[in-house]
């Protein structure tokens, strides 16, 4: 390698490592892998996952504490008779491989898993955030390469939780169909369409009484607004910082590789709102999850699914970026595309 390239590769990786140590203090989201130029940036884990279950609100940090022993206990441990510890008497679930109510969900666990030591943490874990009800945690996905299935990628998969008198009540995921899988007939127990809200009551959406975090909402929320939606890509230079890290294995990392990727999409008028409907805004801390009603068609059959997109802000910008994207997924209102960032 010349020298001169040698220094540059060392200059970045000494700015790195510094960043990296004052990241990990005081964000909700881990410290982020190596950046290579041109490339999307891997999905870690959360080196403390002891960290994502604080908050300064006693009420939030339950709630994250409910979730975060609920997936260790039942989804992982196997242990269904404590199903009713932890899930509502009238449990939503709006997964469509899965049935609703709780008597549902804990035959379909009893069915699928088996007794287990119960882990101290949850494996793959990128962080958690809890506002109001809602509780929303993420995790890395792998997929294997279309080019060659012995190698991996990853991307992030999202959980979203609404609580209730100190019981999970309502369940989204952004779990998709994969080739060749039916919808399992639950009869009336079939899980509940998906539905977000329409138009200018979105706004009520952005509330929080912590003015940093109503900051944040919003401007996840104008982003989405202008830039996926309008395709106003230019209007990537007010919204984006120029070290923007992108973790969608479909875009390059960087504010230009934002704009690059979203040039395909036609430019439109930019309404007040989303014109997906929203199903709920989510900030705690850096961090600001945004979920989407979306509908797919997979084997014939429509449904709905959340589309979950995670940003990091940064001294008012976004830095950084999350969402379910896999391999081929293209911006929505491109010939073939789906929604992703």
């Amino acid at each position: 390698m010349p020298f001169f390239q040698a220094t540059k590769v060392f200059a970045l990786l000494s700015c790195l490592a510094c960043w990296s140590l004052a990241h990990a203090a005081d964000s909700l989201a881990p410290p982020h892998a190596a950046i290579i130029e041109g490339k999307p940036v891997p999905v870690v884990a959360h080196p403390n996952q002891a960290v994502l279950l604080q908050n300064e609100a006693p009420e939030l940090a339950a709630n994250k504490k409910l979730v975060h022993e609920f997936w260790r206990t039942v989804l992982l441990g196997g242990q269904v008779t404590k199903t009713t510890d932890y899930l509502a008497d009238n449990f939503v679930e709006h997964n469509p491989l899965l049935p609703t109510g709780r008597d549902g969900f804990q035959r379909y666990v009893t069915e699928h898993s088996k007794p287990a030591a119960i882990p101290t943490t949850i494996p793959n874990l990128v962080t958690m955030l809890a506002e109001g009800p809602y509780v929303v945690m993420a995790l890395i996905s792998y997929y294997p390469e279309p080019d060659n299935a012995a190698n991996t990628y990853t991307s992030t998969h999202f959980e979203l939780f609404r609580v209730a008198n100190g019981r999970i009540a309502e369940h989204w995921d952004s779990s998709l169909f994969r080739a060749g899988q039916q919808v399992p007939d639950y009869g009336n127990q079939r899980a509940l369409p998906v539905v977000g809200v329409s138009g200018d009551a979105q706004h009520v959406l952005l509330a929080n009484a912590t003015p940093s975090l109503f900051v944040n909402k919003r401007l996840a929320f104008d982003l989405w607004r202008n830039i996926p939606e309008g395709g106003q890509e230019a209007l990537a230079d007010i919204y984006l910082d120029p070290d923007y890290i992108q973790h969608n294995p479909n875009a390059a990392t960087g504010r230009e590789g934002f704009k690059e990727y979203f040039k395909r999409r036609p430019d439109s008028n930019v309404e007040s709102y989303l014109e997906t409907p929203l199903v709920a805004m989510v900030a705690e801390g850096d961090l600001v999850v945004q979920v989407l009603q979306t509908t797919r068609t997979q084997n014939g059959v429509t449904y709905q699914v959340p589309w979950f997109d995670m940003f990091r802000i940064q001294n008012g910008v976004v830095i950084e970026h999350w969402d379910t994207a896999s391999k081929g997924e293209i911006p929505a209102a491109v010939p073939g595309g789906a929604l992703g960032l």
